[in-house]
């Protein structure tokens, strides 16, 4: 029997999606925008650290100068972060393992955190930007955490969470330790720039408590697997906001039992916003993915979105069956920003709405059901009757996460109609920092595509849930044989390998890769033996990249380690060893895939600002990578991007 089929591919682990068989048929012109990115010159491209490092305003700096000037851009009214509470996402129930302390998604989607995310934070984007090594330190007394950065033969103290440098006489931040003996530095100082420690008036009572507390120092705090790259199908649009939409947040319950973040929240425009007003105009942004495919034969857009199809096919009012029997088709829902829902009443996580919804008209009865782990597990979501529009809420099985597959099933005879229209809206948190900026005169944009290496890849993130033995076997060869998930600050002991395998008609062109382990202390710090390896094709042969060195001043129980492995040919599975000696806590991947086909890269951009109280749009089509400027002749209010790939 011939059956019409597409598909982008099948799971990324062990398992299959049994259900759907993969093209092998016709092929197709596919049109998806991928690694898709808009700058300006008056914002850093948050996107990559690397990209991050060649902004105009430090790209010719180094040393003290790059890193003070880094420092006042993340410290910045505009483009800085603030203070608000502790982050977290994910299904780890360990705060220690849930904290996001990942640079591109505080840079990109929270904008936000506190002293115990901002010291590691900052120490990550330093390492990110090139300088050799790093720490965050916690000062126990004030209860407070920092970053130092190691130039110039030397450590230097940099506060990005109440904002302050100490300078001495020639313009070069000091250590902590030089902080912590100096009073004269905190009220008298030789030089200094701002901010200066805008919210402490009694700069010697901060010296005072600097001077007699005792320090833990953190070495490799933060995380570096995340990517913000991500791609536009036919028919697909993402409207980024600077301000806050009908109150979508990603809220945690812990914010509605503690009394100062709970009225935080509720003080208009009600969401998460800074508890020092003076130190930004931003609360939060939101982004909104629209996909809208045309599902007639006279478009491709079927063709090109979809993830996996069977015995479907477009025709003259839709999708149609090609032959009689079960029908399937599969799409997925990608983003690098946390999927949030509609927060009505704040203490009623069951009253969350909205944060994806999917449409559609169908003139078969038809089965929904969501896979949050690449097709290796489903979830069952609505049957939805035939002959009507229904408009579906998954924001109880995706909010929180960063996509999911969505498939959806049907019966029938051949040739008959079975899917009119398709709409799904999804809904995510967007740090206003990281969007292109107007101003006033003429603004220099660019449009981009390509991840950090040049290529035109599909990213996939693979996050394990060591706390959950179940969810854990479903990514590994076999269960690590000393493992205890209840053990939080080693859980593994000795070795545990992953498997990643490409979609099928999709190769790994490259991935990161990262780990949080568990270390030795002070001068016993040598002894820790933790390690990461890769094997291609079969667990066998496998070549270390990662074997631990941890330096004798940590004073913290765990670290992380993250770094990128680039393949000397793509490839359709990695295998992933990692060995914890003392102890392997975490395992994450992202895999960057290239597809099967060649992308596009036409986009349409529109730009929404107002000027003195008038709202204007300008829109540019683009057919390839390259600039494009908008004049404004006032000062703009930003108010949203869009980019958005044409249905053809």
């Amino acid at each position: 029997m011939s059956v019409f089929r597409y598909g982008r591919g099948a799971t990324v682990m062990c398992a299959v999606i049994s259900s759907i068989l993969w093209p092998v048929g016709p092929q197709v012109s596919l049109a998806k925008v991928v690694c898709v990115r808009v700058t300006s010159e008056h914002t850093a491209d948050t996107s990559d650290l690397g990209r991050f490092r060649q902004f105009s305003q430090w790209k010719d700096k180094t040393g003290n100068d790059l890193a003070i000037a880094i420092w006042q851009y993340l410290c910045g009214y505009e483009t800085g972060v603030y203070h608000f509470d502790e982050i977290l996402d994910g299904s780890d129930p360990f705060d220690e393992y849930a904290t996001v302390r990942d640079p591109l998604k505080i840079l990109n989607v929270y904008n936000m955190g506190y002293c115990g995310i901002f010291g590691p934070v900052l120490d990550g984007i330093f390492q990110g930007v090139g300088f050799e090594q790093g720490r965050s330190f916690g000062l126990v007394r004030w209860n407070h955490c920092a970053t130092e950065v190691w130039y110039d033969n030397a450590w230097h103290y940099f506060d990005m969470d109440v904002r302050g440098i100490l300078l001495d006489g020639s313009g070069t931040v000091v250590s902590l330790e030089e902080a912590q003996r100096n009073r004269s530095l905190w009220v008298s100082p030789p030089k200094h720039i701002e901010p200066f420690f805008p919210n402490e008036p009694d700069k010697g009572k901060v010296f005072d408590i600097y001077h007699d507390s005792p320090v833990n120092r953190y070495y490799r705090w933060f995380e570096g697997t995340h990517t913000m790259d991500f791609s536009l199908r036919q028919g697909e649009s993402f409207t980024r906001w600077r301000t806050p939409q009908g109150g979508r947040w990603h809220h945690l319950p812990r914010y509605s039992r503690e009394k100062w973040v709970r009225d935080l929240i509720l003080t208009p425009p009600v969401g998460m916003k800074p508890n020092h007003r003076d130190f930004t105009p931003w609360n939060h942004g939101n982004g909104l993915f629209h996909y809208a495919p045309n599902l007639s034969s006279k478009s491709t857009d079927f063709q090109d979105g979809v993830y996996a199809a069977e015995n479907l096919a477009p025709g003259e009012q839709g999708l149609h069956l090609v032959h009689a029997g079960n029908a399937e088709a599969v799409f997925e829902i990608f983003t690098p920003y946390i999927i949030v829902a509609k927060i009505n009443d704040i203490d009623d996580p069951g009253d969350d709405a909205e944060a994806s919804v999917v449409t559609l008209e169908t003139a078969l009865p038809a089965s929904l059901a969501v896979s949050l782990d690449h097709g290796l597990t489903w979830k069952q979501a609505e049957t939805v009757e035939s002959g009507r529009k229904k408009a579906v809420d998954l924001t109880s099985l995706v909010k929180g996460t960063y996509g999911y597959l969505l498939r959806l099933s049907a019966s029938g005879a051949e040739k008959q109609a079975a899917l009119q229209s398709l709409s799904i809206d999804t809904w995510v948190q967007v740090a206003p920092i990281s969007l292109p900026r107007l101003k006033h005169g003429e603004n220099h944009l660019q449009f981009d595509v390509g991840d950090r290496y040049g290529l035109r890849t599909i990213p996939m993130l693979v996050r394990p849930d060591t706390s959950n033995p179940k969810d854990l076997e479903k990514y590994v060869v076999t269960l690590p044989e000393n493992y205890d998930p209840g053990q939080h600050t080693s859980r593994i002991l000795g070795d545990a390998t992953l498997r990643l395998a490409a979609p099928v008609g999709m190769k790994i062109a490259w991935l990161s890769v990262g780990a949080g382990f568990r270390t030795h202390q002070g001068e016993q710090a040598a002894k820790t033996d933790n390690r990461i390896a890769y094997a291609v094709g079969a667990p066998q042969d496998f070549k270390e990249i990662y074997r631990s060195h941890v330096p004798t001043w940590v004073s913290h129980w765990r670290y992380n380690w993250d770094t990128d492995i680039r393949l000397d040919q793509p490839a359709e599975v990695i295998y992933l060893k990692f060995h914890g000696d003392p102890g392997l806590n975490t395992m994450r991947a992202c895999l960057h895939l290239l597809p099967k086909d060649p992308p596009s890269m036409h986009v349409r951009i529109t730009h929404i600002y107002d000027i003195s109280g008038r709202q204007q749009e300008r829109t540019v089509d683009l057919a390839e990578p390259g600039a494009y400027t908008i004049p404004c002749d006032g000062d703009p209010e930003n108010v949203s991007v869009r980019i958005a790939a044409p249905s053809k």
